[in-house]
């Protein structure tokens, strides 16, 4: 671990270029870093996990994991995976002074990522996916509708074969993407997911465990209550905001996994107590290794300052 802390931070001042220089052209899409590199030329599928958590958990991984390990069978060697990362968020102010830091966390989970899909001496079957390629991209776009023509519309395109993209979110973020009031701009306002759908681009969603100790559970209901918000979806329950119920194919749900109770709270509170033990739980190994050497959250329990 201590070698990769080491050359993580020799990158620092390179990150740091990337993202003046990203910043301040006209680009809405840049690759920053690839773990497993490998060309794209005959992509298919490019998973899509958001990367404005601050910082990656283990819940993170558990999305990621589960969308690739279904993959594994049919597409593992035409899959690639994408974190990116939005320096404006529709939520957030941001904190253009921390980017550098999330830059390097996205880059440890990647890693991390990768090592979780090597397959172990006693089991095979995740081999294929031991190779799949991890970027880590920069956008400028908040909207998960305008990333993904961020991705398609960049010249050279990196991804030249032109695959679908499958954004791997949880349930919190699935009732976001159709919520009416991010997309006052357009009459009906769900009609801006058009170009998302009719690109043939899917959300896989993972449910959310529920838990009746959790105050957030209450939030989010029941994991049958969120499998009926589907059903909502394909009844028409917001066809007249301009939601297809037809788009409502292109959205795969996942079942719950434990991790995904974790929240970046959690993680940062703990941190700030210095309850290592405890990051460790609710991080993967390198990025845990990463907040501890770092120092982060001391102090920041809101992350603002990362």
């Amino acid at each position: 671990m201590t070698a990769r802390i080491s050359a993580l931070k020799s990158l620092l001042p390179e990150f740091e270029n990337i993202l003046h220089t990203f910043s301040s052209s006209s680009a809405r899409f840049r690759i920053v870093r690839t773990v497993n590199p490998s060309p794209s030329v005959a992509l298919k599928t490019l998973y899509i996990l958001d990367s404005s958590f601050n910082p990656p958990s283990v819940a993170h991984l558990a999305l990621a994991t589960s969308a690739l390990t279904s993959a594994a069978y049919n597409e593992a060697t035409s899959c690639r995976m994408l974190l990116l990362f939005s320096t404006h968020n529709a939520d957030k102010t941001p904190s253009p002074a921390a980017f550098v830091q999330r830059i390097a966390l996205m880059t440890m989970f990647a890693e991390d990522l990768s090592q979780s899909l090597a397959p172990s001496p006693h089991d095979s079957s995740q081999s294929e996916l031991s190779n799949v390629s991890i970027d880590i991209g920069l956008t400028k776009e908040p909207y998960y509708t305008d990333k993904s023509s961020a991705i398609t519309e960049t010249d050279p395109n990196p991804y030249p074969s032109n695959p679908k993209h499958i954004h791997l979110v949880g349930y919190d973020t699935l009732i976001r993407f159709c919520n009416p009031k991010y997309y006052h701009s357009h009459s009906p306002p769900l009609s801006a997911l058009a170009p998302f759908f009719n690109a043939g681009h899917k959300l896989h969603v993972t449910l959310r465990p529920f838990d009746e100790d959790d105050s957030s559970s209450a939030e989010f209901g029941t994991v049958a209550d969120q499998q009926h918000y589907l059903q909502r979806l394909k009844d028409g329950e917001l066809e007249k905001a301009g939601f297809d119920t037809a788009w409502a194919g292109h959205i795969d749900i996942a079942e719950p996994n434990k991790g995904l109770g974790v929240s970046s709270t959690r993680i940062r509170t703990a941190a700030q107590e210095e309850n290592w033990t405890g990051v460790g739980q609710l991080c993967t190994t390198g990025v845990a290794a990463w907040i501890k050497d770092q120092g982060m959250y001391n102090g920041d329990t809101t992350g603002k300052k990362i």
